[in-house]
């Protein structure tokens, strides 16, 4: 077994952990929100290009 020394953390390192930790979940947030925005803009391109949606060519 190996012997690791733990050394308690200092509240400077909390708070650094936890800014790092805010700024990932800012980031997933933005890329889930810019994910569904993505989806939703490209959902009236999507449900016209159905063959059953399509014109039909015949007047």
């Amino acid at each position: 077994m190996t012997n690791v020394d733990f050394h308690p953390l200092t509240m400077s390192e909390i708070r650094a952990i936890e800014n790092e930790a805010q700024r990932l979940r800012a980031a997933a947030m933005a890329n889930g929100i810019r994910a569904a925005f993505a989806w939703l803009v490209a959902l009236p391109k999507k449900a016209t290009s159905c063959p059953s949606c399509a014109r039909p060519l015949h007047p």
